[in-house]
């Protein structure tokens, strides 16, 4: 069997401080922060396509725009027990699910970088 698979990723400034890195609290610092998800179907529309590229982008977006430029920390969902990128990650999951099926497709993952070597990838089963 095939599946389609469509990237979608946007970037993002926003702030946090773990609470426990190394067993010493840090001190709260900005990330240029990367989110990529996959979204998935078995089969083409009629048009042909699997996914509209436009319409999971636009759901990204949509997720992401509140936590641009804040502090992670106050994200009642992200900040407890520590505002990691896997708490971010988590929390996208739960935002994008529903409305990539509600296009027709799975999310299959949600891949968050903090800063341009750090990546964490939260795959969906």
């Amino acid at each position: 069997m095939s599946r389609w698979v469509v990237h979608a990723a946007v970037e993002l400034t926003a702030s946090h401080a773990l609470r426990s890195y190394r067993g010493q609290p840090e001190e709260p610092h900005t990330h240029r922060w990367r989110v990529e998800i996959r979204a998935g179907t078995d089969h083409l529309n009629e048009e042909g396509y699997a996914l509209d590229f436009h319409a999971i982008r636009d759901l990204l977006n949509e997720a992401v725009a509140p936590l641009a430029g804040t502090l992670l920390d106050e994200h009642p969902e992200i900040g407890a027990p520590s505002p990691t990128a896997e708490s971010l990650a988590l929390h996208l999951a739960r935002c994008l699910a529903p409305g990539v099926e509600a296009l027709g497709g799975r999310l299959l993952t949600v891949s968050v970088w903090e800063g341009p070597g750090n990546r964490v990838d939260l795959e969906l089963t």
